[in-house]
């Protein structure tokens, strides 16, 4: 009797460490191109707050000195920028459950797309694609946080983006996500001043009069 009870707890053991192996494998790996930021940024997560904004793309967000314009424009936020040189679409699943899931941000900017449509990578459907995948994941991973699509400006690389954003804007209202149109930054002399400025009311939980007006 008690060697059967012995082996009935060990093989109850056995099961959960399997199933535990199984839920790690699963997880998607970060491709290896953008492992270096991957390790900057988990490292950096150790020090980072829980419900936080988080800022996710390609290389206009990737640029973009997020913390000195925040403190610039007088917005008083925990705010960090996850976004990777070069990011695809299609890697951005790996790089949110992978980077960003365990900071648990109250709300994630996504502007995605950049680096796809300039290197032709994908096409719009597979891009938006893509998107639904995220944006999947970041629901089953965390139904409260909130979700903005930010559209893809032009830029020197001579991208249309026009009927992308189209497309953004239209996931964003099937997804019930808000859409941040930022369009108008490219043809500002400081174009990441510009684009913050658009974005800054989309990371407030509340809006200003002025704010408020200039959406009509």
């Amino acid at each position: 009797m008690e060697n059967t009870i012995k082996t009935g707890l060990f093989s109850r053991r056995k099961d959960i460490t399997l199933t535990s192996t199984d839920a790690v494998s699963s997880k998607p790996e970060v491709p290896e191109i953008y492992s270096a930021q991957t390790e900057k940024y988990i490292k950096l997560n150790r020090i980072a707050q829980n419900n936080g904004i988080v800022l996710l793309g390609s290389d206009f967000f990737n640029s973009m000195p997020a913390c000195e314009l925040k403190q610039a424009l007088g917005f008083d936020c925990c705010l960090y920028n996850r976004s990777f040189d070069g990011l695809t679409a299609a890697d951005s699943e790996a790089v949110y459950t992978n980077v960003i899931a365990d900071m648990h941000p109250s709300k994630i900017l996504i502007q995605l797309g950049e680096t796809d449509l300039e290197r032709g990578f994908r096409s719009i459907p597979e891009i938006i694609s893509s998107y639904r995948n995220l944006i999947a994941s970041i629901r089953k991973h965390d139904r409260k946080c909130e979700i903005v699509i930010v559209s893809v400006c032009e830029n020197n690389s001579g991208i249309q983006p026009e009927e992308f954003n189209k497309q953004l804007e239209k996931l964003a209202d099937e997804n019930k996500c808000s859409f941040a149109d930022i369009s108008a930054a490219f043809s500002n002399d400081a174009p990441d001043i510009k684009a913050f400025s658009l974005l800054k009311r989309f990371m407030r939980d509340r809006i200003t009069f002025c704010e408020a007006m200039n959406m009509i």
